[in-house]
């Protein structure tokens, strides 16, 4: 018998050729009490490796429907929110299963904060390690903090990577969508996700777009979501993930910063994968010197992202 007290929640899953993760992942969330009810909607972008049939056959909770065409994530989670009408809707990447009562503590975290457009979680890798997943909007300030690696209470207020543990609960600018708790009345003002892109930086934007519209980000450690990481994206793009990623990141920002604050921001980004490249030297760590070192032409090569979605 459903208590009626416990909140309702959709659960939105895009999937795309990720069939065993996406089923152990689903299995994992329900075969566990998450504090509240749980509908579990998917939205397949035309996998090739019988993903639909493995989750309709394995998790037959789920409402699985299928797209013909790979329309992207930000795409992806638009038609699950069409598809939804619980006042909370839970975004869950297909590699990621929140831990044992974590749904249940995000919406008790938005009930403390009324103006919270969204609530996420504290994201671990499988072998527990911290996954860091809430940022500070970019600006050049940011960027050369962050290159030089400053650290202190400004570092940690700004959730600079590296000074800010994740271990309290607070507003932040943006959170990765890997598991991100939205609040409906916050959808039906902000709008679902911008499907310009067509994955990486659509939760950037909606943040941003949150906070224009004087919504609130908050970061909650009561809820736990393990998260493997890129498992979509990897298959996707590859070596070029991380080109990827910067080429929308850029993209966003110019669209609201212009041009010239732009060409600062790459200078400033370019410059931080220097330093990190020396740092990495002077470690004798010449696998993460290369990293870092290929990703210089990055910041400073205008390039767009590759086809695969909209443009805006």
């Amino acid at each position: 018998m459903t208590d009626s007290r416990r909140a309702n929640v959709d659960v939105g899953v895009v999937t795309w050729n990720t069939a065993d993760l996406t089923v152990s992942a689903l299995r994992r969330l329900l075969d566990t009490d998450q504090g509240c009810e749980l509908r579990v909607l998917v939205h397949d972008n035309a996998s090739s490796d019988g993903t639909p049939d493995a989750v309709r056959t394995q998790v037959p909770e789920a409402d699985v429907e299928v797209c013909p065409d790979n329309l992207g994530f930000a795409a992806g989670v638009n038609r699950l929110l069409a598809r939804s009408h619980a006042d909370w809707f839970l975004a869950l990447n297909s590699d990621a299963w929140p831990a044992p009562g974590a749904i249940g503590a995000m919406v008790a975290a938005a009930e403390r904060h009324p103006r919270a457009a969204a609530i996420a979680p504290r994201l671990e890798r499988p072998d527990g390690t911290l996954e860091h997943s809430t940022h500070p909007f970019p600006s050049v300030g940011i960027a050369l903090a962050s290159g030089v690696g400053v650290r202190g209470a400004w570092a940690e207020r700004h959730a600079l990577y590296g000074a800010w543990a994740h271990d309290r609960e607070r507003a932040v600018d943006w959170a990765v969508g890997a598991a991100l708790l939205m609040r409906r009345s916050a959808i039906e003002e902000i709008g679902g996700l911008d499907e310009s892109f067509f994955m990486y930086v659509e939760d950037l934007e909606w943040g941003h777009r949150a906070w224009q519209r004087g919504w609130e980000i908050w970061f909650t450690p009561e809820a736990l979501v393990v998260h493997v990481g890129n498992a979509s994206g990897q298959r996707r793009y590859g070596a070029s993930r991380t080109a990827t990623w910067l080429a929308n990141t850029y993209l966003f920002y110019r669209r609201h910063h212009g041009r010239l604050s732009t060409a600062a921001y790459r200078a400033a980004n370019a410059f931080g994968a220097l330093v990190a490249t020396a740092k990495a030297l002077g470690r004798r760590d010449r696998g993460r010197a290369r990293f870092w070192l290929r990703q210089v032409p990055l910041h400073l090569v205008p390039s767009r992202p590759p086809a695969g979605g909209k443009r805006g």
